[in-house]
């Protein structure tokens, strides 16, 4: 199958070697393999893991957006998006400590609802990083 993911900002990735696609939709995870049909979904800030036909396995964060599935070809538009050894644990560890210190200890100022955004990001981000190594690619029988 084919893969994009775009961003405003870039092109991330653009492949044509892919075997398996697990989306982290606001619903749940949904698996795509080849000739999987027509779908449009939203999907949730989290790890989009996909295999490559080697079973080799990359995991990327999302920060939501929407997935398009026709044709064999996979389409992910995201607000944000970085490859998992990309991410910066130490930033993205300090980002978590601060959004939950705020929550722990409102003040005046505090933006509840944007700092539990924040708090999320961050944790999602870091997920995504701690799977490196971790997940095996997912076997199916040809």
């Amino acid at each position: 199958m084919t893969l994009e993911v775009l961003t405003p900002d870039q092109y991330l990735m653009k492949r044509k070697d892919i075997a398996y696609v697990l989306l982290n939709t606001v619903t749940g995870g949904i698996g795509i393999l080849a000739n999987h049909g027509p779908l449009i979904a939203v999907l949730g800030e989290g790890t989009l893991k996909l295999q490559d036909g080697n079973n080799h396995v990359i995991l990327l964060y999302v920060e939501g957006g929407f997935a398009e599935v026709k044709d064999n070809k996979v389409i992910i538009l995201t607000p944000k998006a970085e490859l998992a050894e990309h991410i910066d644990v130490k930033k993205w560890e300090a980002v978590r400590d601060e959004a939950a210190a705020r929550l722990t200890r409102p003040g005046v100022l505090t933006d509840i609802e944007h700092t539990e955004k924040t708090l999320r990001r961050a944790e999602a981000r870091l997920k995504t990083a701690n799977l490196m190594g971790h997940v095996a690619p997912y076997e199916w029988e040809t």
